[in-house]
């Protein structure tokens, strides 16, 4: 007569090893305390694995444990090569250390509880597996897609609960006979847990983030070992998070509504679950509804996005430890010479609500942030950056570090203070025209030249005998002759305001107001914010720039001179 145990044999006959022999080769750990991220090697970076990184090791680190990287590769389908040592780079890029992960020297697994890719841990779960079909706690099944398809009829036509359970898995009441009949002749099988099947059934545990919850248990025989023998992810962490000894499993809200089952495994393997903390998500407002941000439909679900466009891994933290603490921004207002590193969470008063992803908010964090930080260190971060996405602005920034510092540093940390910068873009934008070879490449822009007029070159630069200014109808021959006589009095090392008081006699002999009121009463023929944004545009190829006099300092007289020769 055939046992259960024959059963387990047949299925798993390379299985020799026993959970015993698995527990003294994984101890406790010394510290107790122990936490994970686990991510899915395919496609791109989710925000969300950043945001599941940085709770737990902030977690781990204010209290000095151990925070370890699982790499959670069952779905071999979607592989993405590479992708392990992108995510260890990016997990560094967010100042998020890891203390145990998957690749250590020469690409092997050094710390004690390897592996940490779960490909190569399928023997474990086999092991506990074996030991549940033994136990008659999961049996093998072999429905097809017919079958399967007909049952759901079933159930909706009965209007009863869905999935597989009691009288509509065709193998759980399977004798181990008839089983072995089946196992024979059947091929791609799985191997289903035989749940309690009560559809009835509450359930109550506790949340540290939420406290104690009830909802349904589960009552579906689910599937733990694929048809290609590797685990489903329920099965898995199982197996995993005991044997790493995590303590705490802190992840996404999603998750929240599989706890019935996940405890259910354990209680059936007779193992201890860790601590369970549900963070909140990250949402979108999609057509006045709000859901989980998604890779297929929103492009700011990609880490890289950000990156792309500018924004530094600091906004980032800044932004997510917001939708941990609503209070932390205002922590960082109150006390301007801390950061996130020196930010403690509390799990137990985490957000229990998902925000709303809000780019204006997201730019206001970041444009905070580039303002506080010190020229030097937007200078780096700024070329860090244009090194990978920009790296002909980076030859550039290198080519002459003091006069590129300079150029950002314009009324930074002044009363004055624009906070010109939101974004790396921003920089960029506010860099590449201090560069006498980017300037050639942009001044064609502002300037409308007729078809038949004749070109000529001066310096590099395209020149035209008839040149007008898109933003201005003031004439060649008032700006020739402005000009000619503004480059005569030049100079740099005046205050703005001894400056402005001599440009204003110049000015009017041009019939330029020097302000409104003059305009209006004395019938000038232009304003000298005309005038200004003339050799603003001439300097810069853009009127979009920090005080037109702070920036003629930092390119300092010949080169002024040289720019502003061109229109005579």
């Amino acid at each position: 007569m055939t046992t259960r145990q024959d059963i387990a044999d047949i299925i798993f006959p390379d299985i020799q090893e026993t959970i015993g022999d698995l527990e003294k080769k994984y101890p406790d750990r010394r510290d107790k305390i122990c936490s994970r991220v686990a991510p899915s090697p395919t496609w791109f970076l989710h925000i969300g694995v950043i945001f599941a990184s940085l709770v737990p090791r902030k977690f781990c680190s204010q209290n000095k444990w151990t925070f370890i990287l699982r790499i959670e590769d069952t779905d071999q389908k979607r592989l993405v090569e590479g992708w392990i040592e992108q995510i260890i780079n990016w997990l560094k890029t967010f100042w998020i250390p890891i203390d145990e992960w998957p690749i250590g020297e020469n690409n092997k697994d050094v710390w004690n509880y390897w592996p940490y890719i779960q490909s190569n841990r399928k023997k474990f779960y086999q092991i506990f597996v074996k030991d549940l079909i033994s136990r008659w706690l999961a049996y093998p099944c072999r429905m097809t897609e017919q079958e399967l398809e007909k049952t759901r009829e079933q159930q909706t036509k009965a209007k009863v609960a869905p999935w597989i359970y009691g009288n509509y898995s065709i193998r759980r009441n399977k004798t181990p006979d008839e089983i072995i009949e089946k196992l024979n002749k059947d091929k791609g099988f799985v191997i289903r847990f035989r749940s309690h099947w009560d559809i009835t059934k509450r359930i109550i545990f506790d949340d540290i983030i939420r406290g104690k919850i009830t909802m349904n248990d589960n009552y579906n025989d689910i599937v733990l070992i694929k048809s290609d023998s590797l685990p489903t992810y329920h099965m898995a962490h199982i197996v995993d998070d005991h044997l790493m000894r995590v303590s705490h499993v802190i992840r996404a809200e999603e998750w929240l509504m599989s706890v019935p089952l996940h405890l259910q495994l354990f209680e059936a393997c007779w193992l201890t679950p860790p601590l369970y903390c549900h963070v909140s998500q990250i949402l979108k407002s999609d057509e006045g509804k709000k859901r989980k941000i998604s890779k297929r439909k929103d492009p700011e679900a990609n880490v890289e996005y950000f990156f792309e466009n500018g924004f530094a891994p600091q906004w980032i933290i800044d932004y997510l430890l917001t939708i941990v603490d609503p209070f932390y921004e205002e922590r960082l207002i109150n006390n301007p010479d801390k950061n996130f590193h020196d930010y403690e969470i509390h799990l137990e008063k985490m957000n229990k609500s998902g925000a709303l992803f809000d780019m204006i908010k997201l730019q206001s964090v970041n444009n905070n942030y580039l303002s506080k930080i010190s020229t030097q260190d937007l200078y780096d971060q700024s070329l860090f950056r244009a090194n990978k996405y920009k790296p002909d602005l980076a030859k550039l920034m290198e080519s002459d570090p003091e006069y590129t510092q300079a150029a950002l540093n314009i009324e930074r940390h002044t009363a004055k203070d624009p906070k010109r910068f939101t974004t790396f873009l921003d920089v960029e934008n506010q860099l590449r025209f201090f560069y006498d070879s980017e300037r050639i490449k942009l001044i064609s822009n502002v300037w409308l030249v007729s078809s038949d007029e004749k070109k000529e070159t001066r310096n590099s630069e395209p020149v035209t005998r008839n040149k007008v200014q898109k933003s201005t109808n003031i004439t060649l021959e008032v700006i020739k002759t402005f000009i000619n006589e503004y480059i005569q009095v030049l100079d740099l090392t005046m205050t703005v305001e001894d400056r402005f008081t001599q440009l204003k006699e110049i000015w009017k002999k041009y019939w330029f107001a020097s302000n409104n009121a003059e305009f209006k009463e004395w019938w000038y023929n232009w304003k000298t914010w005309d005038l200004a944004m003339i050799i603003r545009t001439q300097l810069c190829c853009t009127n979009k720039t920090p005080d037109l006099y702070s920036l003629m300092q930092v390119m300092w007289k010949d080169r002024v001179i040289s720019r502003l020769k061109i229109l005579i």
